[in-house]
């Protein structure tokens, strides 16, 4: 019955999305009054019916569904119109929609299409904690990638605008102070997820580490606030705080600001594969030995 259920969740998800992907093309294109009525409440219920999926499939598993990258995918998808859905409540723009859920589409395509059911001997998937830990650092770290895109796009229309180039897409996008806006607004919720997930997680390994002293000594050993990633997201944290603080305070404000959110993202990433494949972790979602 469950296996049922879980299969028309994969089979009816990338529906959901690339309907929702098409009411934000008709809101870009043809700017009608019923898309932009229409095109929250169908962002909305695409996640709520997302969650759902994740929650059956969690049930089935016995796991957290995190187990492969094409799960990370979808959980990834969920995430980036969930945070989007905010920042344009926030902002009261949409017209970036298309971007945002046609991303996300894209990769609950890929999950839906090649994603195996399996099962995963990692014990962390089965832990509440970690799963508490582990969905909201992908939601702090798809805000800052929010804040990216909505950087690069001021970049961009700014270039237009000093060219003179005012196409359907100049004329469709939000102003360079909303983009900015979005921008920041994307860092502000980032900032305090991504200390929530750290607080969380260093909660959650030290209860394990107590759990597993005695049972597997070598286990718990792996299981240090030293560790690699989290330092790296300590770093991470404090860096955005500063540039919202100069934000704030200091008035970093327009392109220099704009051009600061892209070279952080790009530096957060770089280092980020650099600690993933260079630096020992027990932060793996997969099996151990994979």
């Amino acid at each position: 019955m469950m296996n049922g259920v879980l299969a028309a969740f994969k089979v009816l998800l990338p529906l959901f999305y690339l309907g929702t992907l098409g009411m934000y093309l008709w809101l870009f294109f043809g700017d009608h009054p019923t898309a932009r009525r229409w095109c929250s409440r169908a962002a909305v219920a695409t996640v709520l019916f997302h969650v759902a999926g994740l929650v059956v499939k969690s049930v089935v598993l016995e796991r957290v569904p995190l187990g492969s990258p094409l799960e990370f995918f979808s959980a990834l998808a969920m995430a980036l119109v969930a945070t989007y859905l905010v920042i344009e409540r926030r902002i009261e723009a949409k017209n970036t929609g298309f971007i945002v859920v046609g991303s996300a589409a894209f990769l609950q395509l890929l999950a839906s299409t090649f994603c195996q059911t399996r099962i995963s001997t990692n014990p962390y998937l089965q832990d509440m904690g970690f799963a508490g830990h582990a969905m909201l650092a992908i939601l702090a770290y798809t805000a800052l990638s929010l804040s990216f895109l909505y950087a690069v796009l001021y970049l961009f229309l700014a270039r237009q605008l000093g060219r003179r180039q005012f196409g359907l897409f100049f004329r469709r996008m939000p102003s360079l102070e909303i983009l900015e806006r979005m921008s920041i607004g994307a860092v502000k919720l980032a900032v305090p997820i991504l200390f929530l997930s750290l607080t969380l997680g260093h909660l959650w390994m030290y209860h394990l580490a107590d759990e597993m002293a005695a049972m597997a000594p070598d286990m718990a050993s792996r299981l240090s606030p030293w560790d690699p990633k989290i330092l790296m997201t300590w770093v991470i944290l404090l860096g955005y705080s500063f540039g919202l603080l100069g934000n704030r305070f200091l008035g970093w404000r327009g392109r220099r600001m704009n051009i600061l959110a892209v070279i952080a993202f790009l530096v957060v990433m770089g280092t980020t594969g650099l600690v993933h494949h260079f630096f020992p972790t027990f932060h793996k979602f997969r099996s151990f030995g994979e």
